[in-house]
């Protein structure tokens, strides 16, 4: 059975501040409907182009749910469900880096996107540095090489957004959490909060 999407209303807010061959890589803040909370996305669509703050419906799916007949609903209904998993895996990745004291601040998983769901190498026309060009590529094929044991529901917590207006002026298509994931404080900064806590909780004993 095939679980039906939602319609959301989407406000891009702002980009991060990451970007490589002259566009923005993840993260993309959004809010959704409205809401007070920061949804950090990613595109997957390199052929739209939009600008914040800019504001469109949106149709939602959780990957969790995705098969053969609402892949044909998405951005990108050639690159079948397969191809929609290799995305939302190397989405995880992307997000991963980017808590991980950004440690992939050029995008490079988010450009590997861009290639296997376009189908086409629009990394290499953009990218200058052929070490980021070859990181690339290995993303995507190491994407490609597990492509067929990944399955749904190994991205249950991971959502498309596709645009109600699809045409060649309409907006992007995106990835995001369902719930917005956030960083987790490295070992020193947990050291730090726990000197910073020990210290307050002293003074409190004091007074």
């Amino acid at each position: 059975m095939t679980a039906r999407a939602s319609l959301v209303l989407m406000d891009f807010t702002s980009a991060e501040g990451n970007n490589s061959g002259g566009v923005y890589v993840y993260p993309y803040n959004f809010t959704i409907d409205s809401s007070s909370i920061t949804y950090p996305l990613m595109c997957d669509d390199f052929t739209h182009e939009i600008t914040a703050p800019q504001s469109w419906y949106a149709n939602t799916l959780n990957v969790g749910n995705l098969d053969s007949s609402n892949v044909t609903h998405l951005n990108f209904p050639s690159a079948g469900v397969t191809g929609y998993l290799e995305a939302a895996y190397l989405f995880t990745e992307e997000v991963t880096a980017y808590n991980a004291s950004n440690s992939d601040p050029n995008g490079l998983y988010n450009w590997a996107v861009w290639d296997l769901l376009t189908n086409s190498d629009v990394s290499s026309a953009a990218l200058n540095n052929s070490g980021e060009e070859s990181q690339v590529q290995s993303y995507e094929s190491y994407a490609e090489s597990i492509g067929s044991s990944l399955t749904p529901s190994d991205f249950s917590n991971v959502i498309i957004y596709t645009p109600t207006d699809m045409s060649g002026s309409g907006p992007q298509e995106f990835f995001g959490y369902g719930t917005p994931i956030t960083p987790v404080p490295e070992p020193a900064t947990v050291a730090l909060l726990g000197i910073g806590a020990a210290g307050l909780l002293r003074r409190r004993q004091k007074a």
